[in-house]
């Protein structure tokens, strides 16, 4: 069993201007130590001068440790026993200290305008917004770009929580802030370690409270390889399924009746 510990590689914050807010990038990482160093170097990179960087390391066994720890003090990096992404990241949650929260997989990569962008956009809106997303571009396991977002949206815009639980918008990749999260009850760790969609739960949770922006650009580069949790067609369908019930037991979207709950039904009665 792994002893859940700080390595408290870095515990001095990278504070640019006092005004800014600072923003907590949480790098979930089990068993990718083939790309985590590049996930943190991306989160390291970033333009906006406020933020902190941490990893959660979901116990792994393979050499992750040794990655992140040539990062030094500019990585918080915690070490947990592996109990799934979604404990993961409520781990990091709760170790974080920024006023708005941004997650990565270990296996990806921000663009490094990435948090700037997001964070103009979040500075414009009005209160009520509690999310800014943006697109993606996939990338292969040697990073070579193989082409963008499907679906992508024509122009920035506001996504419901309807057209949440119609199509999966955006990856967990997104800007959002701490107390929407905190107030939704974070991730539900009832999605284990297998179950996907814990992020689109989640999404679904806050847009139900909140407006949610969604930006055209690509400021994610999204990896695709044969180890990508999304790749396991099963898991994914199962997962959405509870989402799906979790969202029609809570009245997600009030007002909707039996005809959009069947066409939600509908899109996820096999996997796909």
């Amino acid at each position: 069993m792994i002893a859940e510990r700080d390595t408290n590689f870095g515990d001095q914050l990278s504070h640019g201007p006092v005004e800014l807010p600072l923003v907590s990038i949480i790098i979930t990482a089990y068993n990718y130590e083939a790309f985590v160093s590049l996930a943190v170097q991306s989160a390291i990179d970033q333009s906006y001068p406020s933020v902190e960087v941490i990893v959660v390391d979901d116990g792994s066994t393979d050499g992750t440790f040794d990655e992140v720890r040539k990062f030094g003090s500019a990585v918080r990096y915690f070490i947990k026993e592996n109990g799934g992404l979604a404990k993961a990241r409520n781990y990091g949650i709760d170790k974080s200290r920024g006023d708005f929260l941004l997650f990565l997989d270990a296996d990806d990569e921000l663009e490094p305008g990435a948090v700037q962008v997001m964070h103009n956009c979040m500075c414009r809106l009005s209160d009520d917004y509690a999310i800014v997303a943006c697109t993606f571009t996939k990338i292969d396991s040697e990073g070579n770009v193989m082409g963008s977002q499907g679906n992508l949206p024509r122009e920035e815009g506001d996504i419901t929580c309807r057209q949440l639980l119609m199509r999966n918008r955006f990856p967990v990749t997104a800007l959002a802030k701490r107390s929407a999260i905190l107030q939704c009850g974070m991730f539900d760790p009832g999605y284990g370690t297998s179950l996907g969609s814990e992020d689109r739960d989640i999404w679904v949770r806050i847009s139900s409270l909140h407006k949610v922006r969604m930006l055209t650009a690509s400021l994610l580069r999204k990896r695709v390889h044969a180890a990508n949790m999304s790749s396991k067609a099963d898991n994914q369908h199962k997962g959405m399924i509870r989402t799906i019930g979790k969202a029609r037991a809570s009245n997600a979207v009030p007002g909707a009746g039996f005809i959009f709950w069947a066409k939600v039904c509908l899109l996820y009665t096999s996997p796909s």
